[in-house]
């Protein structure tokens, strides 16, 4: 028996069957899942959300038609009434699919407001953003990103301030100017705890791009210390001197961090709060000092009362310092800390003095 599901998959696979890659029916099909899910979570129909989802990029089908980028989900909202009545989808369901349509083409971090109270259009929403996240959202910004033509990373090209739909510098760029800022605008808590997972994902991707990239400004300091930090990502590079051949074993996870800066902006310490016992148990117990100067640079110690590891990078003053959840990975060469990458992944407050603990 063919189904309104089967219907409205039919007839979007017809109409999508020359779409790029980024945007094309298995896109649609993940979402539809993901939607359809979300919204039996929250106790709203599943059918709704998922033919929702498979006629939310028909402003892609509009944009190749056109020849013009970007076309906005609304303003194709003609193509979309055209697929639901020949798909027989019921009249008093049209507005509520349209209306969660609208909704996947905006962002609180570009200046949209979002209805959460929808739960249709909050299930597609957190959806179509959750497929942009990720090892698949990676993918997809890539595929997308060549068929515009655009460059893998420009160091130099300064980040957009607030996002706006169309071509960036890069696609490193996109994924700094909307992929991992997509986590702060989910509506749902299901699609809240599986953002979180993927945008470590994003973060850990880019910090192996830029270090594989090998163009950044890396600051060395004695004893071998690689550094490399960039305010306007919020990402910081750690590693130490050592051999490449031995494997290296990698940690994962989030914590409130603090990053310690001299009246330079360079970072002299971090800080990690409540780090993992598989990191704990490898760094040496010492008393975390009182006072706001980094010493010694290079130790990595733990104050287990505080329950800090801090990261001591060179001896300077502290100017500030920043604080803020972070992403990390620490990497361990035969048991011993050789590398730490973090980004923040949240605006960081600034607290400006001389003495003090953090």
């Amino acid at each position: 028996m063919v189904t309104l599901l089967d219907r409205v998959r039919a007839h979007v696979l017809a109409d999508f069957a020359s779409a790029d890659s980024a945007h094309d029916i298995h896109h649609l099909d993940r979402v539809a899942t993901l939607a359809g899910d979300i919204a039996a979570r929250l106790n709203a129909d599943p059918l709704t959300a998922q033919v929702a989802a498979y006629v939310h990029d028909y402003h892609r089908v509009e944009e190749a038609r056109q020849g013009r980028r970007p076309i906005r989900p609304e303003e194709a909202r003609t193509a979309i009434l055209d697929v639901l009545v020949r798909c027989e989808v019921p009249q008093e369901l049209h507005e509520t699919i349209l209306h969660a349509v609208e909704q996947t083409g905006r962002y609180r971090f570009g200046g949209d407001a979002l209805d959460g109270e929808d739960l249709i259009a909050a299930a597609v929403h957190d959806a179509d953003n959750l497929d942009a996240m990720g090892a698949v959202g990676i993918g997809r910004a890539f595929a997308f990103g060549g068929l515009l033509g655009e460059p893998l990373w420009d160091p130099g090209a300064r980040l957009k301030e607030l996002y706006e739909e169309g071509e960036t510098s890069s696609v490193l760029a996109h994924l700094y100017e909307k992929l991992v800022q997509l986590e702060k605008d989910m509506l749902t808590d299901p699609a809240q705890r599986l953002a979180a997972e993927r945008t470590f994902q994003l973060h850990r991707f880019a910090a192996e791009f830029r270090s594989q990239w090998g163009k950044e400004n890396t600051l060395s300091h004695p004893g071998g210390t690689r550094v490399h930090w960039d305010p306007l990502t919020r990402f910081l590079s750690v590693a130490q001197p050592g051999p490449n051949d031995i494997t290296m074993t990698r940690i994962g996870f989030r914590t409130r961090v603090t990053v310690a800066l001299d009246d330079q902006g360079q970072p002299v310490e971090v800080d990690l709060s409540g780090a993992p016992e598989a990191l704990t148990h490898c760094v040496p117990q010492a008393q975390r000092p009182r006072t706001w100067i980094a010493h010694e640079g290079g130790e990595w110690l733990l104050d287990a009362e505080a329950d800090v590891v801090w990261i001591s990078i060179r001896e300077a003053s502290v100017h500030r310092r920043l604080t803020a959840v972070g992403d990390i990975e620490v990497q361990l060469r035969d048991g011993r800390l050789a590398a730490l990458q973090l980004h923040l992944i949240e605006d960081a407050p600034v607290s400006v003095g001389g003495e003090g603990a953090p």
